[in-house]
């Protein structure tokens, strides 16, 4: 059967275990189909044969006969293109479903017909696979959280996001996206809301790096981006801003009160009044021109720059009229000199990347 080989090859990939599983859909044949496209085959190769005999002279045929072998031959070419999308129409779907205190149930397929009329096939298959919701091309941020609480916040209040979706990809029990965009959408979305997840784009002990909450943020999947539990990030926001308050508060005097000595020790006779908040600094003039730079590590440029678009560029895009340019120069050298693949790898990518300038020099 054809659930048999394509078990085959959704549990191994060649000799090895297959990883992606979860990657995989099959297009399998109808039974009573097959037969009947076994013999359009053996009858295009046979007109295939008579063609290329007389070609190569192996079979003596006078221009009429060979004519109409040629029109036998397009003809059942054609009726073979159209008798393979009869005969291929089943999509089979292989799942698992989450069973309580048991882990996960046995590997079950679903079976979807297609429209072999479509004049498609592609957009076909890709309409069945969206309508019967076995391949996912939109994912609202809801879906993604709960997900994330079913399966990642039970050990720790924070889940890699590029192991969440290596697991999507892996596991037949997960949500089947279309491909990482779609998985990145949905972490956009979710940023902007304190109801699904907070990011940080790192953890050092019980501080997270480069943290979010409740503000959109462009993503970059990779290793260090964390998808952070509501409540242990608005625990950590609530714990920054805790520490900000603390650093700002000026020290009290005797009596909870700020000591003020005027100048020359009169006024108040040497004593207490209660903390009057500063008055707000005049505001300057506005200006109209920003420039910054900064020297970036290039083992963690990835992370840094990402940080530059939240905390900076991030201030300026979101505000209308400002326009912003952004410039990056790279410079690398070393005294051995680059060898040709590395060069040839560089420029090429250089190339592909729309550089203004990529050079080598002595």
């Amino acid at each position: 059967m054809a659930t048999d080989r394509a078990l085959e090859i959704l549990r191994f990939r060649g000799e090895l275990p297959r990883q992606k599983q979860n990657r995989l859909i099959f297009l399998a044949a109808d039974y009573d189909a097959v037969s009947r496209l076994r013999d359009q085959v053996r009858s295009v190769l046979a007109w295939q044969s008579i063609v290329d005999d007389s070609r190569e002279m192996r079979l003596n045929l006078d221009q009429f006969q060979l004519k109409q072998a040629n029109q036998s031959l397009t003809a059942a070419s054609e009726a073979l293109g159209r008798m393979v999308r009869e005969t291929y129409k089943w999509i089979l779907s292989p799942m698992q479903e989450p069973v309580p205190g048991k882990g996960v149930s046995e590997i079950r397929w679903e079976y979807f017909p297609i429209n072999a009329g479509a004049p498609n096939m592609a957009a076909e298959i890709l309409r069945v696979l969206k309508e019967n919701e076995i391949l996912i091309t939109e994912w609202a941020p809801v879906h993604l959280a709960k997900l994330l609480k079913d399966w990642f916040w039970k050990d720790a209040p924070e889940a890699g996001a590029l192991d969440v979706w290596q697991k999507t990809c892996a596991y037949l029990y997960m949500p089947r996206l279309k491909d990482d965009t779609v998985y990145k959408l949905a972490i956009e979305a979710g940023s902007e809301s304190r109801d699904f997840f907070g990011l940080a784009q790192g953890k050092e002990g019980d501080q997270y790096i480069g943290f979010t909450f409740g503000k959109r943020t462009g993503v970059f999947l990779d290793n260090s981006l964390l998808l952070v539990e509501p409540a242990a990030a608005a625990a950590f926001e609530a714990q920054k801003q805790a520490a900000q308050r603390t650093a700002l508060q000026p020290e009290p005097g005797p009596g909870g009160f700020v000591r003020e000595d005027p100048p020359g020790g009169g006024g108040y006779g040497g004593g207490t009044v209660p903390p009057v908040p500063p008055a707000p600094p005049a505001q300057p003039a506005g200006k109209k021109h920003f420039y910054g730079s900064i020297d970036l590590d290039p083992v963690r440029a990835k992370l840094q720059f990402n940080n530059l678009v939240d905390e900076v560029i991030g201030n300026f895009t979101v505000k209308p009229g400002v326009r912003v340019k952004i410039a990056i120069e790279i410079e690398a050298e070393t005294d051995a000199g680059f060898d040709d693949s590395l060069q040839r790898a560089v420029k090429e990518n250089c190339n592909a990347l729309k550089f203004k300038t990529a050079e080598f020099e002595e």
